[in-house]
C-alpha cells in the first residue's frame, strides 16, 4: 500500500524559508513570501488569535525585507493589524515587541523612499513615543531595551545635522545595550547598527569601529549572512572616518555578501557608501 504524502503546511513553510533568508537571501524571500500568502485565507478561517498572530508577524517581516514600497506598505497593515490584534486577545503591554516592528517598517521605509521620508519619521516618532511610555510602564528590561533602540533609530534618521537630537538617540541606544539579555545577542547586535549609525553622526568613529566589530562577531558566529553584510557596511564608514585603508575591504566585503543574497537595494546602498 503506498503511503500518502503529508500535506505541509503553508504556514510553517513560509516560516522556514523566511528564517533562510538570512542565510540564503532573496529566493528564500521569494518562497517565504509565496508560502505566507498561500496560508491567508487558512489562517484567516481558523479564527484562531495565535495562528493568526504567527501569520501577520510572518507576513509584516517578509514584507518589509522586500525593500519595495507597496510590499513594505502591506507589511505595516499587517503588523499594526498585529497590534490591535494582540491588545484585544491579551493587554497593550503585550503589543511592546509589535509595535517595535511597526516602527522598523517606517524607519525602512523612510530608507527606501526618501521623498516620503519625513512623513514616516514624523509618524514612526509619535507612534514610538507611546511605545517607549509602555515599555517604561511594564517595566520589563527586553521591552525597554527594544522600545529605546527603535525610537533612537528613528530620531537619528529625522536629526538632520541637530547634534542635540542625536545625542538623545545615542543616550537611548546606550540604555538599549545596558537592558539587553545576554540571551538575546543577535538582537542585540542588531541594533547596535543603529548605534553604529548614531555613533558616526557625532564623530565618535572609534567607539563605532568597536561596535561595529562586535556585532560582526555576533552575526558570523549566528550564520546570518544579512545581517553581517550590514555589518561589514557599518564597519566601512566607521573605518573610512578614521581615515582606514581597511574600510574599502570592509566595504567589498559586504557588497560580495549583499551580491551573493540577491539583496538589491542594499548592494546599491553599498556600492555607493563611502562616496
Amino acid at each position: 500500500m503506498i503511503a500518502m504524502a503529508q500535506e505541509v503546511d503553508p504556514l510553517d513553510t513560509g516560516w522556514t524559508a523566511l528564517r533562510a533568508f538570512f542565510t540564503e537571501g532573496a529566493p528564500a524571500l521569494d518562497r517565504a513570501i509565496d508560502a505566507l500568502e498561500r496560508a491567508q485565507a487558512g489562517v484567516r478561517g481558523l479564527g484562531d488569535p495565535s495562528t493568526l498572530t504567527l501569520w501577520l508577524l510572518g507576513v509584516s517581516i517578509a514584507f518589509q525585507y522586500t525593500r519595495r514600497p507597496e510590499p513594505m506598505e502591506t507589511g505595516l497593515e499587517r503588523a499594526r493589524e498585529l497590534v490591535n490584534l494582540t491588545a484585544r486577545a491579551q493587554d497593550e503591554a503585550a503589543t511592546i515587541p509589535y509595535r517595535v516592528l511597526v516602527e522598523a517598517i517606517y524607519r525602512d521605509l523612510a530608507d527606501v523612499v526618501p521623498a516620503g521620508a519625513s512623513a514616516y519619521l514624523a509618524t514612526g516618532l509619535d507612534y514610538s513615543d507611546r511605545t517607549l511610555r509602555l515599555a517604561r510602564k511594564a517595566a520589563r528590561e527586553e521591552w525597554l531595551a527594544a522600545a529605546a533602540a527603535s525610537r533612537a533609530d528613528l530620531l537619528v534618521r529625522q536629526a538632520g545635522g541637530d547634534r542635540r537630537a542625536i545625542r538623545r538617540a545615542v543616550a537611548l541606544h546606550e540604555d538599549a545595550r545596558s537592558r539587553w539579555s545576554a540571551r538575546d545577542p543577535s538582537g542585540r547586535a542588531q541594533a547596535s547598527l543603529g548605534y553604529v549609525d548614531a555613533l558616526l553622526a557625532v564623530g565618535e568613529a572609534g567607539k563605532a569601529e568597536v561596535v561595529s566589530r562586535e556585532a560582526l562577531a555576533v552575526f558570523a558566529a549566528h550564520g546570518d549572512r544579512f545581517h553581517e553584510a550590514a555589518g561589514h557596511l557599518h564597519l566601512a564608514r566607521a573605518l573610512f572616518a578614521l581615515d582606514q585603508d581597511e574600510a574599502l575591504d570592509a566595504q567589498a566585503a559586504s557588497i560580495s555578501l549583499y551580491r551573493m543574497l540577491g539583496c538589491r537595494w542594499e548592494l546599491a546602498q553599498a556600492e555607493r557608501a563611502l562616496e
